[in-house]
């Protein structure tokens, strides 16, 4: 009964708080006159990572290290193809090319510097700190260069609207305690899934790399899986695919750069196989395939999904 309702309470938490996060953030990029693709890539998408970011932190103090490295690869590998595929398959996802070209550089560029860090066995205070230097980089480029999505698919005339309102301080400040809220709602949600879904896998005797790429990694993903399917939606693609990239970026740096400037991080070779090799080629297919194509459709959306389940069952 209790690991019923840890999960259930969980997921209520998550539908929740990913519903008002979508809202008002789009809301928030409307006042500021931001692109929502700025939003996503930034506020959402780190917003999203919290639950990931604290399960690190406490992985790594308590000496599970093999958790916090399966946790972000297998956070990266549901984001790239289980996410992004439940987005494509309910609205297909429009890409705007500029965007993917350069956002999709930079994801593909931090998958292969986290890599190079890797391989000596372990993330030093150093590796950390070039880590996070890396992601205030792109958080400051993300808010400084241009949009290169103006007129691309979100909804022009919700921004045009609450732009002619005026951005005044009040509305501005609502949005934030909202957004604030909906991401504690989200890690509190993330929390309860994980925790109850953890103490299911080891009732089953599961090793920790497996439950840190598996259970640990698709429920701390929950809130990217959540809010990406309110974005998708709510016809806004530039949130649904900015929060994936966006958080796969963060959960590179940001995860990977914080937690090993608190403490060293074993990594276990086998990580720097199957599992790495996958999330490197899913973040390649998909710019690649967004550049060609445009969008995401349907059947790509399926074509990820089953993707996923086939590494799941290998893992298995």
């Amino acid at each position: 009964m209790t690991l019923f309702l840890l999960l259930v309470g969980g997921i209520a938490l998550l539908l929740l708080g990913g519903h008002y996060l979508v809202k008002h953030a789009v809301r928030l990029a409307a006042r500021l006159l931001v692109s929502p693709l700025v939003i996503g890539l930034t506020i959402v998408a780190f917003g999203t990572s919290a639950p990931e970011l604290v399960i690190s932190l406490d992985a790594v103090l308590t000496g599970h290290d093999d958790i916090v490295i399966g946790n972000i690869i297998g956070s990266n590998i549901a984001n790239l193809l289980l996410v992004l595929a439940v987005s494509a398959l309910i609205f297909p996802v429009t890409v705007v090319r500029t965007t993917v070209r350069r956002e999709g550089g930079v994801l593909i560029a931090a998958s292969l510097l986290f890599a190079l860090l890797a391989r000596d066995g372990a993330f030093s205070g150093f590796d950390g700190f070039v880590l996070v230097a890396c992601l205030v980089g792109y958080t400051a480029s993300a808010f400084l260069l241009p949009s290169a999505n103006d007129g691309g698919s979100s909804d022009d005339s919700e921004m045009t609207d609450s732009a002619s309102r005026g951005a005044t301080g009040i509305a501005i400040w609502r949005d934030l305690l909202v957004i604030t809220g909906a991401l504690a709602a989200l890690a509190l949600g993330s929390h309860l899934f994980v925790d109850g879904a953890v103490r299911l896998s080891l009732l089953l005797g599961v090793s920790e790399a497996i439950i840190g790429l598996t259970v640990v990694a698709i429920g701390t993903a929950a809130p990217e899986i959540v809010t990406a399917a309110i974005a998708a939606l709510k016809r806004q693609s530039d949130v649904a695919i900015g929060n994936v990239i966006g958080s796969s970026i963060f959960n590179l740096l940001g995860i990977a750069g914080a937690t090993a400037l608190v403490s060293p991080i074993r990594v276990d070779p086998r990580f720097l196989g199957v599992d790495f090799g996958l999330m490197l080629a899913a973040g390649i297919i998909i710019v690649a395939g967004g550049l060609v194509l445009g969008r995401l459709g349907r059947t790509a959306g399926a074509v990820m999904l089953l993707a996923y389940i086939g590494y799941m069952l290998q893992l298995g």
